[in-house]
């Protein structure tokens, strides 16, 4: 395919049919021979076409004149014209303009438009260049100035001052590009990978390429991007793929136009199948689309990762560099500047490093903003070498399992991970899905970008609350203890897409191979595989059912069986919803399925909670808190203590705790009691335990002390050992809604526990909360199916303030109540109270006692609630 093959022969005698009918005949042309010819040499010869017309045009209008040059800008300036992109033109004169010439430039472009041009153009003075150039988006089109015709010193010229540094030095530049890019990556919300990717303006698409190379005229006074190997910026192997993804990228774009018959940069779903075709996929539409996409995500993949490796050695190379912060991580890695840096160019030859480098970036993520480009050009040297999955090695599960435990393991750490290729990597069914297509009417990203966006949102809940429909789900999710479990059902929730066949259950068994392979417990594993398996029953539900409707509720009950597991899938649906389409997550749906939350919470709570698996998770915490206790105490001992222990002290608590607490109670005179509370200031909550002899009013006690003390219990499991001693382990807050951060502080409360508890001491008298007042708030007191007939079981659910449960706790007293155990869970604005009650005789309450106890409650709220 050559220039003589559409050369047409112009005539001053054609018309503006003529023409027209000249350029859709190229444009045919171009269009049969775009599958099999060069797109490089297509978009080429396309501008070389359009030289020869306006060439002809300008001649027409008796515009050869000294005073006047006709060039080509922009994308047209660069030879890269695309079937419907616009034609950039700009006049340079070097003399004022005669009104002559005024008419006939005017004339000109009207003649372009009239047969049908998309024009861009500029008519400039050369003394006007500076003012107009110090507009970024002017000078970078200028950059490009290609000339046509007239004086070729007009050209220079405008390059000769571009070039300078006068108007824009090459740090300016720079950092006017880098600004411009990240705000346009803002703009397409960080992911080139939605349904409809707009192969322009989209991270990885054609601007990222542009921006590489405006940067390399500025700095390098080069034409392209193969000067970069010749400084050293850029491998052979590396030019080589960034050339292959560009061209990748302008046949879509080019087939994209074609399929739209208009200047179109994003890929619409509508046009999808067309632009498949055109390019040569087949005519089956779900399998030549999804070819195609999987192409088009990876190479924009590709380009991003080389743009943000090269921008960064250009950052060093032009940008006068203060002295880097430099931190040593260990033998392996460093931080500098921010970035996290490998020491050695062999760092990767221990596999375990390749996850080890992302919990580094977990670990110290208020230290870290990327990756260095040194160390991203090893990443994806060793990524080629892989010779199976970083799975297969021991270590690498290990480091892997350790991130998603990490509290900041699901922030920057996992985007980078999969940004880079490692999640790909490790998971062979991560790589199955990547750039996997959704054909359905509500997701708008393919399966890996949606499950990404769904961990992200996971993350986020850990944190303040973004609107007030997430406060509900936040809080649920920042009291789940095992959060990894949820984070890796997450992880699997969608990878059986694209196999055939329900994903659910395929995820499901596949979630399972992968828990039995990294050695998680059995009780996780079954955890991680029923949420898999069962991602999608809340959102149904609160679709489908009516969730008001108390028989459908006892249903999804007795399928979910747990308040673990409950919370866990409220959490991932809530996350689902808002990574399957942005527009999704509304405050209706927000309501729905808190309301459905709430009512499945009340049935489990009212005897339809699981026993058998609670006694598998208790039998499992024993086994792992005696690895945990090792050989500090004799086994005999431990479990000695262990039969005089309710079950729910087992299941309530996590091992470390059973361990940690177990170890005080033997190493403590069993006349004596106890008060822990734990030093750590990481977590979200401080721990505190308390064992002591029964005695009356101690449940009381213990909860005005802490009042008192300004303290707020987020959760509480309150329950009596065989021979009449109490075990109590509350997570607490501060006054500041934080953990307990100094040991004086600590040291204070412990003492005034020992105090009130243990010597009996009166308490001083508690102010009133200014705040109360402003809170209306209706107590909701309801009796729940008790297991145990001599007993009663009491839900009281109402605002978190402590005075309240200090009238809770004198109704218990004034109505001679024996409290036998007590859960309390703090939820947003809400506390959610369950006591294990009897009466003074050891029995039941009966249904006098218990209406006569709610009315307290009720009256009791209600005469703190303002008028």
């Amino acid at each position: 395919m050559s220039d003589s093959d559409i050369s047409p022969q112009f005539s001053s005698k054609m018309g503006i049919t003529d023409y027209k009918k000249v350029i859709q005949d190229a444009d045919n042309y171009f269009n049969k021979h775009f599958t099999h010819v060069a797109i490089d040499e297509i978009v080429k010869l396309r501008a070389d076409f359009f030289d020869s017309l306006l060439l002809h045009l300008w001649e027409c209008a008796d515009l050869a004149t000294e005073n006047l040059s006709l060039n080509a800008v922009g994308g047209y300036g660069r030879q890269t014209l695309h079937l419907h992109s616009d034609i950039d033109i700009c006049v340079l004169f070097s003399q004022e303009l005669s009104p002559h010439q005024e008419t006939q430039i005017g004339q000109f472009f009207t003649q372009l438009w009239d047969i049908g041009l998309e024009l861009g153009h500029s008519v400039l003075a050369l003394n006007e260049i500076d003012k107009a150039c110090e507009d970024i988006t002017i000078a970078t089109s200028l950059f490009e100035i290609r000339h046509l015709t007239g004086p070729e010193s007009h050209a220079r010229q405008v390059l000769e001052r571009l070039y300078g540094d006068d108007l824009w030095s090459s740090e300016a530049f720079f950092k006017a590009k880098f600004s411009e890019q990240d705000e346009r990556h803002k703009k397409a919300q960080g992911s080139a990978f939605s349904l409809e990717p707009n192969l322009k303006n989209s991270p990885g698409g054609m601007r990222d390429i542009q921006t590489l190379i405006w940067v390399t005229r500025k700095y390098f006074a080069a034409e392209d991007m193969a000067a970069l190997r010749r400084f050293g910026f850029f491998t052979a192997d590396e030019h080589a793929e960034l050339l292959e993804s560009q061209h990748f990228i302008w046949r879509t774009r080019w087939a994209l136009h074609a399929a739209a018959q208009r200047s179109e940069n994003r890929l619409l779903i509508s046009l999808q199948s067309d632009v498949a075709r055109l390019m040569g996929f087949g005519d089956n539409s779900h399998l030549a689309i999804e070819k195609m996409m999987r192409q088009l995500y990876r190479a924009m993949r590709r380009i991003s990762e080389l743009n943000q490796m090269l921008l960064q050695y250009f950052k060093d190379e032009i940008l006068v560099q203060t002295d880097k912060k430099s931190i040593v991580l260990n033998q392996h890695f460093e931080i500098n500047g921010r970035q996290i840096n490998a020491r050695h160019d062999d760092v990767f030859v221990d596999r375990k490093q390749l996850i080890a480098l992302f919990i580094h970036i977990a670990e110290n993520a208020n230290d870290i903003d990327g990756i260095s480009p040194q160390t991203i050009r090893l990443i994806r040297q060793v990524r080629r070498r892989l010779l199976g999955d970083l799975q297969d090695f021991d270590r690498c599960r290990k480091e892997f399992l350790a991130l998603f435990r990490h509290p900041q393991g699901m922030g920057l750490a996992l985007t980078l991970m999969h940004r880079h290729g490692i999640l790909a990597s490790y998971l062979p069914q991560w790589r199955e899905i990547v750039g996997q297509m959704q054909f359905d009417l509500y997701h708008v990203y393919p399966v890996d970008e949606h499950t990404h966006k769904l961990l992200k949102n996971l993350y986020s809940l850990g944190g303040k609350a973004e609107i007030p429909s997430l406060a509900q789900p936040s809080a649920v999710y920042k009291a789940i203890e095992n959060k990894e479990v949820l984070l890796l059902a997450a992880l699997f929730h969608d990878l059986g897409k694209g196999r055939g066949g329900d994903h659910s259950e395929l995820g499901a068994v596949d979630a399972l191979q992968f828990a039995k392979f990294h050695e998680l417990k059995p009780s996780q594993a079954k955890v991680i595989a029923w949420l898999v398996k069962n991602h999608l029953l809340l959102s149904l539900s609160s679709q489908r059912l009516d969730i008001y409707d108390p028989s459908e509720v006892k249903n999804l009950a007795k399928a979910i069986g747990t308040k673990a597991r409950l919370d866990a899938l409220y959490c991932l649906t809530v996350a689902d919803i808002k990574a399957t389409n942005d527009d999704l997550w509304t405050n209706w749906k927000a309501t729905l399925l808190r309301d459905l939350y709430l009512s499945i919470s009340y049935a489990l709570r009212n005897g339809l909670e699981n026993v058998l698996e609670q006694r598998t998770i208790v039998r499992e915490h024993k086994n792992e808190a005696l690895e945990l206790i090792g050989l500090s105490e004799h086994p005999d001992v431990i479990k000695q203590l262990w039969k005089r222990l309710p079950l729910s002290f087992f299941s309530n608590a996590q091992p470390s705790e059973i361990a940690r607490y177990s170890k005080a109670m033997t190493q403590h005179p069993a006349e004596h009691s106890l008060i822990l509370l734990d030093e750590s200031s990481t977590k979200g909550s401080s721990d505190l335990f308390v064992y002591m002899k029964d005695k009356p009013g101690l449940f009381v006690t213990l909860f005005n002390t802490l009042a008192s003390l300004q303290i707020s219990v987020q959760q509480a499991n309150i329950s009596r050992t065989k021979d009449g001693y109490v075990v109590e382990s509350l997570k607490i807050l501060d006054y500041d809604h934080h953990p307990i951060r100094t040991a004086g502080r600590r040291e204070r409360i412990k003492q005034r526990l020992k105090q009130v508890l243990f010597e009996n001491r009166k308490l001083p008298k508690k102010r009133l909360n200014s705040n109360i007042g402003s809170f209306v708030s209706e107590a909701k007191v309801e009796f729940l199916h008790s297991r145990k007939k001599d007993r009663t079981l009491i839900s009281v659910t109402a605002l978190d303030n402590p005075q309240f449960m200090s009238h809770f706790c004198n109704g218990f007293r004034l109505f001679e109540l024996n409290i036998h155990s007590a859960k309390i869970t703090t939820v947003g604005e809400q506390v959610d109270n369950v006591f294990l009650v009897s009466d003074k005789e050891g029995q039941s309450l009966d249904d006098e006692n218990k209406q006569a106890l709610k009315s307290f409650f009720v009256d009791m709220i209600n005469e703190q609630t303002p008028a």
